[in-house]
């Protein structure tokens, strides 16, 4: 028995030590590539994540189906993009794009086109996928949801930034350093609404998600006429009547001179305003994204003389 449990040990050992050389490799070559100015993707995991959490250590059912922990919550990746025009500043420019239902981040980034969007847009920004409910029909936001978790997953996500030599060491670049945005499509609604409550964050981009979480988006419009808000949403997947509450309520109660227009009526000048953005589209649900390219023209710096 002594002899397999020191067998054992020694395997684990071997399998840290792997591990932990690989990593270092992956960071070397991190850098060799910031320096060559080439894009970087890499991935890692973080114990600030918005997974494992306990509320769902045992599952989650819907509609008569479990979701069981292992293969839809257990997983803590958070991959990362870094374009070619990426370069650190005073303010660090951080996109955090979450996930809907029945999905996770691969899936979602080859599906929607993300990073290649993101790409063409020309942001001079790091893109953010941490993991949410995978492949599963759960709006959840783990520990995400919690006041203090998502400065402390951006601190450890600088941390690998540092460690990668992505942003300089000697800068030491803190979560109030960062310029945020976040962005996500459905289900990734309430995980967002629970982060604005808690942190300070400078723009949001919804492609029809806004099932809920009223209170938080009011009062994050409200708060301050240099946040940036655009919801585009559509007639049958499940946001309209919501989407156009929140609208009357910002007008109405609020008094904010906000925008309301069609996809098809879409051009450049609503989106180079500061003023919050609603946009009626007649396609799909999983459409919003993809078609018409939303995501790369919400997220492009549109200037004068540029063709739409």
């Amino acid at each position: 028995m002594r002899l397999i449990k020191l067998f054992l040990g020694l395997n684990l050992c071997f399998i840290l030590v792997i591990q932990s050389t690989a990593q270092n490799e992956t960071i070397k070559d991190a850098a060799k590539i910031v320096q060559g100015r080439s894009e970087i993707n890499f991935s890692y995991h973080s114990k600030y994540a918005a997974f494992p959490d306990s509320a769902r250590l045992n599952g989650h059912d819907y509609e008569g189906k479990h979701y069981d922990y292992k293969n839809h919550y257990a997983d803590s990746a958070v991959k990362v993009f870094i374009p070619k025009k990426f370069a650190p500043k005073k303010s660090l420019e951080l996109v955090v794009w979450f996930h809907g239902w029945n999905n996770n981040i691969d899936s979602a980034n080859t599906f929607y086109g993300l990073t290649e969007q993101f790409r063409n847009a020309g942001r001079k920004a790091i893109l953010v996928f941490p993991e949410g409910p995978k492949n599963a029909p759960d709006s959840y936001g783990g520990k995400l949801e919690r006041p203090e978790m998502f400065e402390l997953f951006i601190t450890d996500l600088l941390k690998h930034l540092e460690a990668a030599e992505i942003i300089p060491k000697r800068k030491h670049y803190s979560f109030n350093d960062c310029s945020i945005t976040l962005a996500g499509h459905s289900g990734a609604y309430r995980v967002i609404s629970k982060i604005i409550e808690y942190n300070k964050i400078e723009e949001l981009l919804l492609f029809d998600a806004m099932y809920g979480g009223n209170d938080a988006y009011l009062h994050w419009i409200s708060e301050s006429k240099k946040h940036r808000f655009i919801q585009i949403y559509t007639k049958d997947g499940g946001t309209f009547e919501n989407t156009n509450l929140i609208m009357n309520q910002l007008k109405d109660s609020l008094k904010i001179d906000i925008e309301s227009l069609t996809e098809k009526e879409l051009r450049m000048e609503p989106l180079q305003s500061n003023k919050p953005l609603f946009i009626f589209s007649e396609n799909e649900h999983n459409e919003v994204i993809t078609l018409n390219q939303n995501w790369f023209r919400f997220l492009h710096r549109w200037e004068k003389g540029e063709q739409w």
